[in-house]
């Protein structure tokens, strides 16, 4: 007999503090509301959390990523190296300037871009020429490799970083799940040339929508200052006076203040709401070690998981148990569940470069097996315990 909640856990919710709504309040009362001295505030206590020289508030981590691109002068002549492994906003960014993504392989444990993966990407598909890492197929310059840091777990950004050298590359790290990991010692923010984060309303912190870029190269923070409002040299808040110039066709990414002002105390308080996801995480670990057919997270290597997600992998036994069985079990229990991700190369729109599924062994390997439980810093114990119980009933009465 199967027993399930009373009401539906879904696998992941914001936790937003009376404090962050009495904050939010505050703005809508003050007057001023788009971007302002908040966004301003949020952006120098963000860089002094990561160490980031510089960091701009977007309105989506999308547009974090696609300023980036812009900044560096990606065009349709161009390339760019990104993990087959990932969410659309990683790759279609790269489309928009009518660019090539490039999908790379991943590693068959954390399901992340490794300096191995890329290599054999590199080696197989592009040649060294006069300078310039070259596309065979296309002949488009590569000017970027896009790591992603998936679930929590943090990319090797050293072996990264140092093959993106050697090939004259720019590094900008997809960062939407690792916020506030650690990698080798430093927070996440500083490793590549751009570090794009999101606080979409499941992220470690959240603006409801919205995103931040960190960067050590001032030059790419003013390009990028100035394309996310337009093109206009002055930005509104604190402009001298009404006279202002569009010196580019920028765009709409700017960040709210009304935003800004949840993320300054999500911000504050992204120390607790991280040390509950760790601990969720190791009650799963302990509760779920001896299981059969279940394969486990792993806690990050030189560094600390942020815990984004917590993704398991089933092994398929016919008629028995495989990953979508495992869904289906959880629904019925009143259980949510996700998956991250489906591979790129699976989506109709992608499909027009030629990927094939047999260049991407560990990625399809993952497809076929992984499924994402709930894992979010509100959770009850309650919650917890409903979850290691339905887990712990699917697996031993198989």
């Amino acid at each position: 007999m199967i027993t399930a909640r009373k009401t539906f856990l879904p696998f992941a919710l914001p936790s937003i503090s009376e404090k962050a709504i009495e904050e939010v309040a505050a703005v809508l009362r003050s007057g001023w509301i788009t971007s302002g001295p908040k966004v301003k505030e949020f952006e120098e206590e963000f860089a002094k959390y990561t160490g980031a020289e510089f960091a701009l508030a977007m309105n989506s981590a999308t547009a974090g990523l696609h300023l980036a691109l812009e900044s560096i002068g990606l065009c349709s002549e161009d390339a760019v190296l990104v993990p087959a492994v990932t969410f659309t906003a990683t790759a279609e960014t790269v489309c928009y300037f009518g660019a090539e993504p490039i999908l790379t392989d991943v590693d068959p444990i954390f399901n992340l871009m490794t300096e191995a993966t890329l290599k054999e990407t590199i080696e197989k598909e592009c040649v060294f020429s006069k300078g310039n890492l070259v596309h065979k197929k296309t002949g488009k310059t590569v000017r970027a490799v896009m790591p992603v840091h998936l679930a929590g777990a943090v990319c090797d950004m050293d072996s990264i970083n140092s093959l993106a050298k050697e090939y004259h590359l720019y590094v900008i790290e997809d960062s939407a799940h690792a916020f506030p990991a650690v990698h080798k010692g430093e927070r996440i923010g500083t490793h590549g040339d751009f570090t794009v984060f999101s606080f979409y309303a499941t992220k470690g912190i959240t603006t409801g929508e919205g995103g931040m870029v960190t960067t050590r190269h001032a030059h790419f923070a003013e390009r990028m200052k100035l394309m996310r409002l337009h093109g206009i040299n002055r930005e509104t808040y604190g402009r001298p006076g009404w006279y202002y110039e569009v010196v580019s066709p920028g765009y709409k990414y700017n960040m709210s203040d009304i935003a800004a002002a949840l993320g300054l105390v999500q911000l504050a308080e992204a120390e607790d709401l991280w040390r509950r996801r760790i601990r969720i995480a190791e009650i799963y670990r302990s509760e779920f070690a001896d299981l059969p057919f279940l394969h486990l997270p792993l806690p990050a290597i030189d560094g600390e998981h942020s815990w984004h997600l917590f993704r398991v992998e089933v092994d398929t036994v016919p008629g028995k148990i495989n990953r979508d069985i495992l869904c289906s079990e959880l629904q019925k229990r009143n259980i949510g569940s996700s998956l991250h991700f489906i591979p790129l190369y699976e989506h109709p729109f992608y499909q027009r470069f030629g990927f094939e599924r047999k260049n991407y062994p560990n990625a399809d390997a993952m497809y076929k097996r992984t499924l994402s439980l709930p894992l979010f810093a509100g959770m009850t114990d309650g919650d917890i315990e409903d979850v290691v119980t339905a887990v712990k009933d699917i697996f031993t009465n198989l």
